[in-house]
């Protein structure tokens, strides 16, 4: 079984958990079960499956699984608390791999020192722009740092200039690469029908707005207008930066994604029908 396979099993398994605690009215366990769910979003977020694997496999085995000292060492924090629900978890589930490999996706977090990293993604994800894990002015330069890297991610989002893309790669096929992922064109296309701000902030340049976002940023996301045109200002925070995009380009380039994709699962459904 692949580690994606895994996480896949895993993932299902807390999102069962988290259906049956709504369904019941248990609103502490039904909140703690999402934030499980934003432990494996943190992991596979920032590109980190297969170093989780290797995690895995340097595991010793044991009837149950042990906690990390850098979670006991907390007793106070969303780790702690989480642990104990998953603790409690695997000793009454049948399932047990599952319950395991998610006790040990905050087990890898926390030895690998990312606890306030992963801690801040969960209580403040919907206060930062999608998550990308590098910047790069051009595609040849994240091109010549994807190869370089010994352990690339699998997948995780970069920026290249003002957009994002997705940098993957295989274990299992020996390949990685770097293509255009559509993922701030879906909340312009929500922004946009929501009503567009009836003013916002005029520039005549992008290096006037620029000089303005350092000292007052988007919270995460504010519409500007530069020579007459809107744009959405994106700011990253984890990346100490802002990305503009051209409304109307955007939103465009989005229909455009849409309609082929459309089209693609129209192909496929008529060659499997």
């Amino acid at each position: 079984m692949s580690i994606h396979e895994t996480l896949a099993g895993a993932s299902r398994f807390a999102a069962s958990r988290r259906q049956a605690a709504e369904i019941a009215g248990r609103q502490e366990e039904h909140r703690l079960w999402i934030q499980v769910k934003a432990y494996r979003d943190f992991l596979v977020s920032t590109g980190q499956a297969y170093l989780f694997e290797d995690y895995l496999n340097g595991v010793a085995p044991s009837l149950r699984p042990q906690v990390s000292t850098a979670i006991e060492a907390r007793p106070d924090s969303t780790s702690r608390r989480v642990m104990t629900l998953l603790l409690k978890t695997f000793d009454a589930t049948p399932e047990k791999q599952s319950a395991s490999t998610l006790i040990h996706q905050v087990n890898f977090i926390a030895d690998t020192g990312q606890l306030e990293a992963c801690e801040d993604y969960i209580h403040h994800r919907l206060e930062y722009a999608p998550l990308a894990i590098a910047y790069f002015p051009t595609l040849a330069e994240a091109e010549a740092w994807l190869n370089g890297l010994a352990e690339p991610p699998s997948p995780a989002d970069i920026l290249i200039g003002d957009e994002y893309h997705l940098a993957w790669s295989s274990r299992e096929d020996n390949a990685r690469g770097i293509y255009r992922d559509y993922v701030i064109e879906p909340y312009i296309e929500e922004f946009v029908a929501q009503g567009m701000p009836p003013t916002a902030p005029p520039f005549e340049t992008r290096a006037e707005a620029d000089d303005r976002l350092k000292t007052h940023p988007a919270a995460p996301f504010d519409f500007v207008s530069i020579a007459g045109q809107y744009y959405l200002a994106v700011h990253h925070k984890r990346l100490e930066r802002h990305t503009l995009h051209h409304v109307a380009s955007a939103l465009a380039e989005w229909e455009e994604k849409k309609k082929a994709t459309a089209r693609n699962s129209a192909e496929a459904e008529e060659e499997n029908g």
